[in-house]
C-alpha cells in the first residue's frame, strides 16, 4: 500500500508541475464540497467536508481530467466517525461550454481514526479504497461550476472489524459503500 501512496503523490506533483507550465488557461481546478459516506461494514452514515484539485488534459467535447480529493468526517461526541479519505485518479466523459457528464475511477485510502473504532479494533486503520461513479458539473461562469458526484466507494478491510452493534466481528473483505458529494469548483 505504501508504494501506491508514493505513486499517487508523484502523480499529484506532476499535475502541479504541469499547471505552472501549461500553455492553455483554465486547466487547473480547485474546489470544496460537502460529502456523505455510508460505511456498511461499520453501519455508519457520516457527513463531512472536503477539497479537490484537478488538472484537465482535455476539457471540451471529450473530457479527461486527473484529480485528487481529500475528505474528512468529524468524530461525534460518542466517538463515532472520525474517518478521513484520500482518493486520486481520473474523470472522463463529455463536456460542453455549460454542462459536463463524467465517469470517475479513483483509488486511494480511508483512514479510520474515531475513538469508538480505535477502542473496539485495537487502534486506527488505513485501508485501500476504490471510488467508482459519476459526476455532473454545471458551469455557472467560465471559472466556476457546481459539482454533484456519486458512486460506490469500495473499501477493502484486511481483517475482521468490531462494531458497537454486535459482539461478533464483521468479516474481512471488500465492502461496497454509497458516497455522494455536492460542491463548487473554481478554474484557474
Amino acid at each position: 500500500m505504501r508504494i501506491t501512496a508514493v505513486f499517487q503523490v508523484i502523480g499529484l506533483a506532476l499535475i502541479l508541475q504541469n499547471v505552472t507550465t501549461a500553455q492553455s488557461a483554465d486547466r487547473f481546478q480547485a474546489g470544496v464540497q460537502f460529502t456523505g459516506f455510508h460505511i456498511n461494514q461499520l453501519d455508519e452514515g457520516s457527513v463531512g467536508i472536503g477539497g479537490r484539485i484537478a488538472y484537465d488534459l482535455l476539457d471540451e467535447g471529450a473530457a479527461l481530467s486527473l484529480e485528487g480529493e481529500f475528505n474528512y468526517f468529524p468524530q461525534n461526541p460518542s466517538g463515532n466517525f472520525g474517518e478521513s479519505q484520500f482518493l486520486t485518479g481520473v474523470k472522463a466523459g463529455f463536456a460542453s461550454e455549460r454542462f459536463g457528464l463524467f465517469a470517475k475511477l479513483r483509488p486511494g485510502f480511508v483512514h479510520f481514526a474515531g475513538g469508538d473504532f480505535a477502542e473496539r479494533n485495537h487502534g486506527t486503520a488505513t485501508d485501500f479504497a476504490l471510488d467508482a461513479g459519476g459526476v455532473m458539473e454545471y458551469r455557472l461562469s467560465g471559472r466556476t461550476a457546481l459539482r454533484l458526484a456519486w458512486g460506490d466507494t469500495m473499501v477493502f478491510f484486511p481483517k475482521p472489524v468490531f462494531t458497537g452493534s454486535s459482539t461478533t466481528p464483521k468479516p474481512a473483505g471488500l465492502t461496497h459503500n454509497l458516497q455522494g458529494s455536492i460542491g463548487v469548483m473554481f478554474r484557474f
